[in-house]
């Protein structure tokens, strides 16, 4: 059974469950559970960190993200890098504001509710039902355990009764309704004249007079930007390989620690009847369920069917149909309580009442499967490779300390380093604050490259980790200040912005002079009109429709109405040219059916229930103290 769930989780189940908890794991992060208290924070808000590896984690689902969305092709640009990692980083802080805001409000969820989201969620059942075994294993098939799943599934739960209460203070009246309806539902007739910039370039003389003046009046412009060239020495976890002997013995000592950890796996199949009791239930309620439980677990002493009671009994709908049947658990599936009784009991035993978080249970055990460890033989080329990943790990967190000390005491650039471990300074070109190659096209090398005290001061830099063993350390061998560019390399440039510029004034003024003849009750399509453009006919259109040119639309949607008979214009610029719009028409839809209404209510509540979230988080994020770290 645990296979095929195995099986599952790798595929179709597997993809389902990765959407499903997708949402606790961008909520809360998966630092909460694998990051130590003395990790560096990436932000800090009212004094709770979100650590780097939270920060780190969100920056790597990002970028999943949007190489799935764009087919693995995106921008390596510092600004793009720069912009996703201040989202990321803007995100990761509203979620923890949205956590402490439903801490201190007290918003909670009832065990019974929780619970039965959880039995509900599709990736969870077996034949349409709730299987605990399958939600076990599955749950901790994403490395976590069931408390700390339900832990962050209750807050995600309390996250949304805040948005819903949001949703639910938004309301709309069918005058309203009826109002956006002749909004969104509102035609007009639109034609218009389309002037390119490209069919006025052809006459346009840029003089080098011109092209000198823009220079001078616009030399930032025109900068060659500040540079490094540097040296380093690098140290990488794949280069030690080689060096690692293999030492039987202590073969030995991870064969022994494997062989234990495989004992501890035995199986056991159970069953239980639950009768649930809240965790806030009152001391009267909690005898009431405790008398409940002992009284079936008597009737079951005296010989009356386990499985026809927990039918009947069980508050466990996963397993009360099932005769109360859990399935093979290991260790670690269950809750303490459980787990604890569960192991001290012999083949076919029933437990006594045992008290946990979920109520009440009685437990039987059905049957023992014991694990059994491979030979050391058939486990040693794992073991091998265990142990030389391990002595690597070693080895190369002492010979980056070691790489650390001595870059900060040597006088030496980086001779001494290099020669105490045995690697060679390698050196790169010049890179920009922004841009490099090599190992430059990191952006700690950069950031470190460009620090004041290795920058200026000429020190050695820290040891700067690019990934996970593979280190860096380096020194600035030559520093390039920013300077203007020689005119003869950008005159090209100039020319081009110049002659862009002055084909763009030729299509407005010739823009204007149409809308000027068609003010004189010129037709739109006459030759004297048109002559320098081309006509669009739209006709009759909508606001949102996909086909027309989107900037003709928005202006054509705010001009005033034209009288019956007459039409409107108006100029307006395009990306690359100018059009002259023409309103001639509009038409007015008729009264919403109550149907429309309704689902305009739907869609009015929605992003109205989004704009006003994001003045509420506004607010919240304004009563706490947000500290950032600078050296993100």
């Amino acid at each position: 059974m645990l296979q095929s769930i195995h099986d599952k989780a790798k595929g179709v189940l597997g993809i389902i469950i990765v959407i499903l908890l997708g949402l606790t794991f961008a909520l809360w992060g998966i630092g909460d559970y694998l990051t130590g208290a003395t990790e560096k924070y990436a932000a800090r808000v009212d004094g709770e960190d979100i650590t780097e590896s939270e920060f780190n984690q969100g920056m790597d689902n990002q970028r999943q993200r949007l190489e799935q969305m764009f087919q693995g092709r995106i921008p390596d640009s510092p600004m793009f890098q720069q912009r996703m990692k201040d989202q990321v980083l803007q995100r990761l802080i509203a979620q923890r504001v949205l956590k402490k805001t439903i801490d201190d409000d007290g918003y909670r969820i009832a065990d019974q509710a929780l619970f039965k989201k959880i039995r509900d969620m599709e990736a969870f059942q077996v034949e349409g039902a709730f299987d605990n075994a399958s939600y076990h294993a599955i749950v901790q098939g994403r490395g976590m355990t069931t408390t700390k799943f339900q832990n962050l599934f209750r807050n995600d739960l309390a996250v949304q009764q805040l948005q819903d209460g949001v949703m639910r203070s938004t309301v709309i009246g069918n005058g309203e309704l009826n109002i956006l309806n002749r909004i969104q539902q509102q035609s007009r007739d639109i034609n218009y004249l389309q002037f390119s910039d490209s069919l006025f370039a052809e006459g346009v003389v840029v003089t080098d007079e011109q092209i000198e003046t823009y220079f001078d009046s616009n030399q930032s412009r025109f900068m060659h930007p500040e540079a490094v060239s540097i040296s380093y020495v690098e140290l990488k976890s794949s280069d030690l390989a080689k060096d690692i002997a293999v030492d039987e013995t202590a073969l030995k000592q991870l064969y022994d620690v494997y062989a234990s950890s495989v004992s501890s796996k035995e199986q056991r199949k159970a069953r239980h009847i639950l009768i649930t009791s809240p965790a806030d239930a009152s001391a009267e309620e909690q005898q009431k369920k405790q008398a409940q439980a002992q009284a079936l677990l008597v009737r079951i002493q005296a010989g009356e069917s386990f499985e026809a009671l927990a039918k009947a009994q069980s508050n466990d709908p996963g397993s009360a149909e099932k005769g109360g049947d859990l399935g093979w658990v290991s260790k670690g599936m269950m809750v303490p309580e459980f787990e604890t009784a569960l192991y001290t009991l012999e083949k076919g035993a029933v437990s006594a009442v045992v008290k946990s978080t979920y109520g009440y249970h009685i437990i039987r055990l059905d049957e023992i499967k014991a694990t059994q460890a491979d030979s050391f033989e058939s486990k040693k080329a794992a073991l091998v490779a265990q142990y030389q990943a391990q002595q690597i790990e070693d080895d190369f967190a002492d010979k980056s300390e070691v790489m650390a000390t001595t870059a900060y005491e040597s006088d030496l650039g980086l001779a001494e380093v290099a020669d105490k471990l045995g690697l060679e300074i390698q050196t790169l070109s010049a890179f920009t604050r922004g841009q490099g190659q090599g190992i430059a096209d990191n952006a700690k090398v950069r950031q470190a490259a460009f620090a004041p005290d290795v920058l200026v001061n000429g020190r050695n830099s820290e040891v700067i980790e690019l990934d996970s063993g593979h280190a860096v350390i380096l020194r600035v061998e030559e520093h390039t200040k920013a300077k203007v560019k020689a005119l003869s390399d950008v005159k090209a440039q100039i020319k081009a912005t110049l002659s862009a510029s002055q084909a763009r004034e030729k299509s407005q003024a010739a823009a204007l002079s149409a809308l000027a003849m068609l003010e004189q009750g010129k037709a739109i399509d006459s030759e004297e009109v048109k002559k320098t453009a081309s006509l669009v006919r739209l006709g009759s259109v909508k606001r949102d429709d996909k086909k027309a040119n989107p900037q003709v639309l928005q202006e054509a949607f705010v001009m005033a109405r034209p009288e019956t008979g007459a039409s409107g214009y108006i100029v307006v610029e395009l990306a690359g040219g100018a059009a002259v719009i023409e309103l001639t028409a509009v038409t007015e839809p008729e009264d919403a059916s109550p149907e429309q209404l309704e689902i305009l209510a739907r869609q009015f509540q929605n992003e109205q229930a989004t704009r006003d979230m994001e003045v509420v988080l506004s607010y919240l994020k304004s009563e706490v103290v947000i500290m950032l770290q600078p050296e993100l």
